[in-house]
């Protein structure tokens, strides 16, 4: 599905029809668009870089659209070295500005460094992530029955992890809306870092409360105290990346709440390990204890490019029951990680394989294949399927 151009008036780019490209670029299914001092724009439709415009956007064109459409501090506080992350929200209104019809917004996510590009040093770039308006309904993301049924437990931890780009966000977001339909007596809270979907159900008896790290809260360990106070039926976090907010989350599931966040690893073994390690050491057996008490789920998710030019998810996930607690809690908790991903091996439960199953039936190409399989797996599984 090929990017269609976008024309700007006279080859200029003022902040009126930069907003009006960033519209344009979200109803193409763009997911991120990429704005250089110098260069063309180029953007990411389904995982692939496609230039946007022909002519280059001068440095200090980039520069004013970033003070006309953000802050004018912004281009000081990146020449002092600092990486700046904002949100920006388009409205339309009745005369269709933008494109945007009345009561329609967008929404970005959008990144701000300084940097060596090409032959120019410390010029600026943008990167910006259109974050869809309407949330997917969780029946549509084929979610694994067995996970699905899990992700909405009474009270413990649930972990949603991958890369970045991999869809943890929307996953999470399907997650929320799905609570509100169908356990409607649930409140919602989120600390996001910044806020992406707006969680604004119709149907809800009480609306979602979502703050901003660095607006509403200082931290997400603030958050999560706060949150305590507010009777909170489902408490979602943006990301679990230091010990403050693990101990939080883990202190909130201890006391009957359910909470819900998102980490960086590529596999569901690996995301035990990488959360002890946020702990000293001399913490790490009672931590692990207190992680494989309230654990309930962890899923692992990763976008491939298909052939049709789109993008599928698949996942690998683990559900934390008694049994596998019981299994666990016999064993060395440093033996727990390898022990997750041998048992999604056996059971051909790891991307790997899911990919492998969408190679066979031609949605994925070999060289996307072996962005999850190593070359000698494949070669093996090659062997194995003549």
């Amino acid at each position: 599905m090929a990017f269609t151009p976008f024309t700007f008036d006279y080859g200029s780019v003022t902040a009126d029809s930069l907003k009006s490209f960033l519209v344009h670029c979200a109803r193409e299914n763009v997911s991120d668009i990429h704005i250089q001092g110098g260069r063309p724009l180029v953007v990411s439709q389904y995982g692939r870089l496609v230039h946007a415009t022909d002519f280059r956007l001068e440095p200090q064109t980039l520069n004013r659209m970033i003070e006309e459409l953000f802050t004018p501090e912004i281009p000081g506080l990146l020449r002092a070295g600092n990486i700046i992350d904002r949100g920006l929200q388009l409205n339309g209104d009745i005369n269709h500005r933008y494109g945007l019809n009345r009561g329609e917004r967008l929404r970005f996510r959008v990144n701000f460094v300084q940097a060596t590009i090409g032959d120019a040093d410390m010029a600026n770039a943008l990167t910006l992530r259109v974050i869809p308006t309407v949330i997917p309904e969780l029946s549509a993301l084929n979610i694994e029955p067995e996970l699905q049924e899990a992700m909405l437990p009474h009270s413990g931890l649930g972990l949603v992890c991958g890369e970045t780009g991999s869809g943890k966000s929307t996953l999470l977001a399907s997650v929320y809306q799905h609570c509100s339909r169908t356990q409607p007596h649930r409140k919602i809270v989120t600390m996001e870092d910044p806020i992406e979907f707006i969680l604004d159900f119709p149907d809800a008896i009480l609306a979602a409360e979502q703050q901003q790290l660095g607006r509403d809260i200082e931290s997400f360990e603030q958050g999560l105290t706060g949150a305590l106070r507010r009777a909170p039926g489902l408490i979602g976090v943006g990301e679990t990346r230091n010990t403050a907010t693990l101990s939080a989350a883990l202190a909130n599931a201890q006391t009957g709440h359910l909470c819900l966040s998102t980490m960086h690893t590529h596999s569901v073994g690996e995301a035990i390990p990488r959360a002890l390690r946020m702990f000293p050491p001399e913490q790490r057996e009672a931590a692990a204890h207190d992680l494989l008490g309230m654990l309930r789920f962890v899923v692992v998710q990763r976008l491939l490019r298909t052939t049709d030019g789109k993008r599928q998810a698949v996942r690998e996930f683990m559900v934390f029951d008694d049994d596998v607690r019981s299994t666990l809690s016999g064993m060395d908790f440093s033996l727990w990680g390898s022990w997750v991903d041998n048992q999604n091996t056996a059971s051909r439960g790891r991307i790997a394989d899911k990919a492998w199953a969408l190679h066979q039936s031609g949605c994925i190409t070999r060289e996307e294949l072996l962005t999850v399989m190593s070359s000698k797996t494949f070669m093996e599984r090659q062997a194995q399927a003549a």
